[in-house]
């Protein structure tokens, strides 16, 4: 097959970087035996990506793939996977049929290409970034339809972690070209012209939908999630977070008629930060009630809203939905970290390091439950971490943004007296950009993170003789 004229790959560049390409700082290549992925921030030395590795792209030398950029998406890739190309075929059409019948996306704008091996890629191209959490639900609705794959998987892409390949480049390990193909026939379309003919889709087609899982539905995704491992029991990325970060500042809806998607993302929020059910529903309710009611829409009642945060919350806590930030790396400084080992004990020293993981991740206000803490520090002694949290307040690290507060409506329900959980806000100063600092994951330890920020002189400077003997040294 000839390669597209001069006048044409530009137009192709172009059309890439318009539907697909939302960060240039990471992605993949697929050599002949292995995928690696490429990221700038790791090494000055590493390019970003390029017209001219498109160009490779199209000639088959190698072969490109993007990820989502970490907030948003502008187009959503349903990847069929399977292990037979029979099976592989009759998913794509049934995938492609439930996006047509049951959820109302044109089939114009359903777009099918070749995966190289022996499935194929259904994208829809947006019009507007979607946040990636409302994309993620959409998704997770249409798998929970289109219902279980018994030789394979239909997989999310792309996203932070998964990247998915560009099409019309050369599956390296086949050989085969990635042609785009007839939506109704799956048959290959051999030419690179197709993608110039592609225009995003009205994101009102997705967005404008409050789609909702029925049991019926709820039941086979979960089946769905435990046998082909999708992963689509994260929340991937930050526009959750920072919406829910809005929302805990300000104790308030902070757009009208966002009840449904504001109580499903603040569910995973308090399930990420080991809240209980009950607290979970409470803290909702706590916003929800504090909201205006020109928020809601016409004959909206608490009652209501009520039933809904409980059933939301089950529905989460019972498939253990999350915020997908757990295990992102954050920026830790190096005068952050002197300020820690300078807080306390080595108890403390975790719980403030602990706690200022959790403030980068989930915001400067932030829940932390003493079951939370003791399993952030590796205790097993409630004591332990209420005596460490008293003794950073007092010395000034934390601060309470709310304490011991009385949940009245809980108290009167169970007859016994419950307290809403406390807030807490970090009182470390900021930062310089431009000093030392390490991207930590949940991974890395206070320990292991001081010691790539500070020379162990630095270190003996705060840390008494016995605690670096025992949990310093033998690192």
């Amino acid at each position: 097959m000839k390669q597209p004229k001069k006048n044409s790959q530009k137009l192709i560049y172009e059309k890439f970087n318009q539907l697909y390409i939302q960060t240039r700082k990471k992605y993949l290549v697929q050599f002949p035996n292995r995928y690696v992925t490429f990221e700038k921030k790791r090494s000055d030395r590493i390019v970003v990506l390029n017209d001219s590795m498109l160009s490779t792209h199209l000639d088959g030398k190698l072969a490109y793939g993007i990820f989502n950029g970490g907030y948003f998406n502008k187009f959503v890739t349903f990847d069929v996977d399977c292990k037979s190309p029979p099976v592989a075929r009759w998913t794509t059409l049934k995938l492609i049929n439930t996006l047509v019948e049951t959820f109302h996306i044109p089939r114009k704008e359903i777009h099918v290409s070749l995966s190289g091996n022996k499935g194929y890629h259904v994208d829809l191209f947006f019009d507007k970034a979607i946040a990636v959490d409302d994309i993620r639900h959409f998704y997770s609705l249409v798998i929970a339809e289109v219902g279980r794959v018994a030789d394979g998987q239909i997989e999310f892409r792309p996203s932070w972690t998964q990247g998915v390949k560009l099409p019309l480049g050369v599956h390296q390990k086949t050989g085969r070209r990635c042609w785009f193909c007839d939506n109704e026939t799956l048959t290959p379309i051999e030419s690179y012209d197709y993608i110039l003919e592609i225009e995003p889709m009205d994101t009102g087609l997705i967005t404008d939908n409050d789609f909702d899982l029925t049991d019926r539905q709820a039941e086979e995704f979960e089946i769905i999630a435990r046998e082909t491992d999708i992963t689509a029991n994260v929340i991937d990325q930050s526009a959750a977070l920072q919406k829910a970060r809005r929302i805990l500042e300000v104790g308030r809806l902070t757009e009208s008629n966002t009840r449904h998607t504001t109580t499903f993302t603040l569910a995973c929020f308090y399930n990420s930060q080991g809240l209980e059910r009950e607290e979970a529903v409470d803290a909702i309710m706590e916003i929800l009630l504090a909201t205006p009611s020109d928020y809601f829409s016409k004959g909206s009642t608490p009652d209501f809203w009520l039933k809904e945060a409980r059933r939301l919350v089950n529905y989460v806590f019972d498939n253990d939905f999350t915020l997908g930030t757990s295990d992102k790396p954050v920026t830790i400084y190096k005068s952050e970290i002197l300020v820690i080992l300078q807080c306390g004990t080595f108890r403390q020293k975790q719980l403030l390091y602990a706690m200022l993981v959790t403030s980068k991740r989930y915001g400067p206000t932030f829940y932390l439950t003493t079951k939370t803490a003791m399993k952030m520090i590796g205790t097993t002694s409630r004591e332990t971490v209420q005596n460490a949290i008293r003794t950073l307040v007092e010395k000034g690290y934390v601060e309470y943004r709310r304490k011991g507060e009385l949940d009245k409506a809980r108290s009167l329900e169970t007859g016994q007296v419950r307290h809403k959980p406390n807030k807490y806000r970090l009182l470390l100063g900021e930062p310089a950009s431009d000093e030392p600092h390490v991207e930590a994951s949940s991974e890395h330890s206070i320990v292991d993170v001081a010691l790539e920020l500070c020379e162990v002189r630095e270190i003996k400077q705060y840390v008494k003789r016995t605690e670096f003997t025992n949990r310093w040294a033998a690192n």
